[in-house]
């Protein structure tokens, strides 16, 4: 899957949703899809009104009931781990936390409320808080005409081409929650709709490199090999997934900069593991990733998809690249193999020119395999990451500082730095 660039798009995209408006004095409208059972939408219409103040934009709101079916191996793990994630964005930018889960009546009664109250964002944000709060003076049943209005919100996200709630869509492209919202206040500012000349709010994800402290006598030194073996930063990691990609670049910087030893653990992609996914999860997943990649300037042009032989082709060289201290230049070069280059890791050729760059003997790589076998330690790796009550990648670990996704690796390095 190859990026595709347009310049005419852009100025189309710009024309239809913002000059075509500007003509008409109307204000351009984003369409924010939230879903009521959904921690991440409940921190992303919070910090809506912010964001109408700063930027001549308006917010249509479209509800949801839930993902689209089958995005995730583990619905709930997923629920879980996204109320304590949505936390974590709360205390970033002094949000509204989540205390308790909503029960199903609150659910039914404000999927009902929606309905018959006016669209607003503080209409929405009542809503939120009371149904999380289970803080209604009655309550409704569920109601077919209530999950149809629902279902038909849900189609049309789909339409558009997406799957999650929590999810703004404007002029083509889509901003995934609080996290995506630094690309949407720069898109806006590109198109002159900023009010004032404010940076970004929404951007406190970006990883510091603090200073640290130069070890400059022996006994100081000795405790840096201590270290060694008590920090360590591991890194769960599919070479399916663009994002542990970007993930893994970064956690190599982490890894330098604070001299902790890092640990490449790779997974089998969810895909091979049962998982069906969709086209636009698929889709926005390359389109984000090039975005994120940008940003952090990481080269990225698409993706050669390596599931199947060119997954199992890596993963027969890995143990023996890892048993010669090679493992994280040979899974760099992979990544860059599928997301730069575009060469198949089905092709025995490319691997096998992976392995020269390196100087990692081929056939001895395979041979090595043979009694190190790959499905062993992946099932050991997987098995390890179950255990942590996450289910994909990329994921990273510092001693007891658990997180999922490249977005949450700050919460890494501010671990590290106190630790």
């Amino acid at each position: 899957m190859k990026l595709i660039r347009s310049d005419k798009r852009a100025w189309l995209l710009k024309f239809r949703y913002f000059t075509v408006p500007n003509w008409f004095r109307k204000t351009p409208v984003a369409e924010v899809y939230l879903a009521l059972n959904d921690p991440y939408s409940f921190m992303l219409i919070q910090v809506l009104p912010e964001l109408e103040q700063r930027f001549n934009i308006q917010f249509k709101l479209f509800l949801v009931y839930e993902s689209v079916p089958g995005v995730t191996i583990d619905p709930k793990l997923m629920r879980t781990w996204a109320i304590k994630d949505a936390n974590f964005i709360a205390d970033q930018y002094q949000l509204k936390k989540i205390t308790q889960r909503p029960t199903q009546e609150s659910l039914f009664t404000g999927q009902q409320m929606w309905q018959l109250r006016p669209k607003t964002l503080d209409n929405a944000w009542q809503l939120f808080q009371q149904t999380w709060s289970n803080d209604f003076d009655y309550y409704y049943h569920a109601s077919t005409p209530v999950i149809n209005y629902q279902i038909k919100n849900l189609i049309r996200l789909v339409k558009q081409g997406h799957y999650l709630p929590s999810s703004i869509f404007i002029a083509g492209q889509w901003f995934v929650g609080i996290d995506r919202l630094e690309h949407l206040e720069k898109r806006l500012a590109d198109f002159g709709l900023a009010k004032d000349d404010s940076v970004a709010v929404y951007q406190k994800n970006k990883l510091v490199f603090a200073e640290q402290q130069v070890k400059d006598n022996a006994a100081d030194i000795a405790d840096i090999a201590d270290i060694a073996d008590t920090k360590i930063l591991e890194a769960f990691i599919s070479l399916r997934s663009p994002y542990s990609y970007i993930g893994l670049l970064q956690a190599e910087k982490l890894s330098q900069h604070y001299q902790i030893p890092l640990k490449i653990k790779p997974l089998l992609p969810l895909i091979m593991r049962g998982l069906t996914t969709t086209e636009n999860k698929e889709r926005y997943a390359v389109f984000d990733a090039s975005r994120e990649a940008k940003k952090l300037n990481i080269p990225f042009t698409g993706i050669a998809d390596p599931l199947g032989q060119g997954i199992f082709n890596a993963f027969q060289i890995f143990s023996y690249a890892e048993q010669q201290n090679k493992e994280l230049d040979f899974i760099k070069s992979a990544f860059k193999a599928i997301y730069v280059d575009g060469l198949d890791l089905s092709n025995k050729s490319v691997i096998e020119s992976l392995c020269q760059q390196h100087k990692i003997n081929y056939l001895q790589a395979l041979e090595y395999n043979n009694e190190h076998d790959w499905q062993q330690w992946s099932d050991t790796n997987q098995s390890t990451l179950d255990g942590m009550g996450l289910w994909g990648a990329p994921c990273f670990r510092f001693q007891n500082v658990i997180c999922w996704g490249q977005d949450r690796l700050a919460q890494i390095e501010q671990a590290i730095i106190v630790s």
